[in-house]
């Protein structure tokens, strides 16, 4: 069984398609977010562990059986502990050989974490897991500790698009201004300020691990302009064989989220998916996120006035050019 590889990074960066474009790969399982390390005063693993396995007097057979059991637990709220699709949850050697290996670890989060993924890899069949933000990307470097030789693809978008995305975020902000519509500017201006901090939070992990081997940053933006480049890039990385097929990840398994700003769920690649947020953010907006970030875009790699999938824009725009390679299916967002 080879290291897993995790992607982090912030919420409507793209994950799902980055997520989806590497479960293609040969021999690799697909695992959403368990929330093993969260922010501060969220409810991850930590809290899980704390209930069911707080000493070495505890049963880890009992913690085994009630991680895998689906039912609503706290500290079990991620997507992962849902295991939609992966029906080796249900084997109880499984949660057999997890009681089993927990009992004779430290039952440290980090040996429990560990466990879990590789179990779960092994009883599925598979040579390798795939990880949508298991931590808090202040955490990232934990990862390395806790899984020796894994990859980390750490993913980023204009933090512009990622504030109007997460402003209108269909399950998020959305839901909130639905429910208390008389805050709802109050809302979307808390949800920005969110994107701002966490935007620079990840920043300056880049800054720490950009020289490490097994770290590697991606930019959504990239993989739009350019698929086929972004996605060789992305295979050397992880060590896995590029296939034609990543050129068309609605032929995968694609559980995409809905646009924040269409309402439809993104299937192939779309540029226009990339500058979308253009059309509707104010100029007060664009500015404070463009100020506070600035420095931030920079550590990121990130020239927005320079990228390419801002020139093909123009060029579409003025109809120069009919955009090579585009599909008119779903936007990804």
């Amino acid at each position: 069984m080879r290291p897993p590889v995790f992607i982090v990074g912030p919420h409507r960066a793209g994950s799902t398609l980055w997520h989806n474009l590497i479960a293609m790969c040969p021999g690799m399982l697909r695992l959403a977010e368990p929330r093993f390390r969260g922010a501060p005063r969220q409810r991850d693993f930590r809290l899980f562990l704390a209930r069911y396995l707080p000493g070495n007097d505890a049963d880890p057979l009992v913690m085994a059986e009630r991680c895998f059991s689906r039912v609503p637990t706290r500290g079990l709220e991620g997507a992962f502990w849902r295991f939609e699709g992966i029906p080796a949850v249900d084997k109880p050697e499984l949660k057999r050989r997890v009681g089993e290996r927990v009992g004779r670890s430290d039952r440290s989060l980090e040996s429990v974490a560990r466990i879990i993924i590789e179990e779960l890899t092994v009883a599925s069949g598979c040579a390798r897991a795939c990880v949508k933000f298991p931590l808090d990307v202040r955490h990232t470097a934990r990862l390395f500790e806790w899984f020796p030789g894994c990859k980390v693809v750490h993913i980023t978008r204009d933090p512009r698009g990622l504030a109007i995305s997460k402003s209108n975020d269909p399950s998020g902000t959305a839901l909130k201004v639905r429910r208390h519509p008389r805050f709802s500017w109050l809302l979307r201006k808390a949800a920005l300020l969110h994107v701002i901090k966490e935007y620079q939070a990840a920043a300056r992990v880049h800054q720490k691990l950009e020289t490490m081997s097994d770290y590697h940053l991606f930019r959504y933006e990239d993989l739009l302009a350019e698929p086929e480049k972004t996605i060789r890039e992305l295979c050397q990385f992880i060590g896995a064989d590029f296939t034609p097929d990543m050129l068309q990840p609605e032929k995968g398994r694609h559980e995409h989220q809905p646009s924040s700003l269409t309402g439809k769920q993104q299937k192939a690649f779309d540029p226009e998916a990339a500058v979308r947020w253009q059309k509707v953010i104010s100029p007060i907006d664009n500015s404070l996120i463009v100020t506070l970030t600035k420095s931030s875009m920079k550590r990121l790699g990130y020239d927005p006035e320079a990228h390419p999938i801002f020139q093909k824009k123009r060029f579409v725009a003025n109809g120069q050019v009919q955009q090579a390679g585009t599909d008119p299916a779903e936007a990804c967002s």
